[in-house]
């Protein structure tokens, strides 16, 4: 399981750092979850009007749950994931929103893989920062690698002076 975060300013920054990352997975045939705290449809629909891709490429973008996601009990969302993922696919659970949103989803998807050990799951946090005055280091000590609109990369390469603690 690979954790990865991102950080946005509001929900269209948030569209455009994640499209060109997503329309890719998209053609590997990885399955993408969502869990946004603010529904991105109308963001969405009013970004794929004006790129220029394929419209299978665009419809498949669309299928993308876009809408907005109550924090779900544990047995509710271990339900609709065993529905939709099986343990050898691939998948991308990609979670939008604020820090204790993404906290919450968080807890309950922890529960959820280590029931099922999943190995072949990447985990995306996308944090509003405009939301929280935090020390973004909290942040990135709890993953490996940043996505940005250029895509995915080690957070030493996007954040040069960032030391990792080392926690005991």
């Amino acid at each position: 399981m690979e954790k990865i975060c991102g950080f946005y300013i509001n929900d269209v920054h948030l569209v455009t750092m994640i499209l060109p990352y997503l329309r890719e997975q998209l053609k590997n045939e990885i399955k993408i979850e969502t869990f946004f705290e603010n529904s991105l449809k109308e963001h969405i629909n009013n970004i794929l009007s004006s790129l220029i891709i394929d419209e299978k490429r665009k419809e498949d973008i669309k299928k993308i749950n876009w809408e907005k996601n109550k924090i779900k009990k544990y047995y509710n969302l271990e339900k609709e994931l065993d529905e939709k993922i099986n343990k050898n696919d691939e998948a991308i659970l990609l979670i939008g929103g604020n820090k204790n949103y993404i906290k919450e989803i968080n807890n309950i998807l922890n529960k959820y893989l280590e029931k099922n050990n999943n190995k072949n799951i990447k985990i995306i946090n996308c944090y509003q920062i405009s939301l929280f005055d935090d020390d973004i280091t909290e942040i990135l000590d709890k993953n490996e690698y940043v996505l940005n609109t250029s895509g995915i990369h080690k957070i030493e390469e996007i954040f040069e002076n960032y030391k990792k603690k080392i926690t005991k």
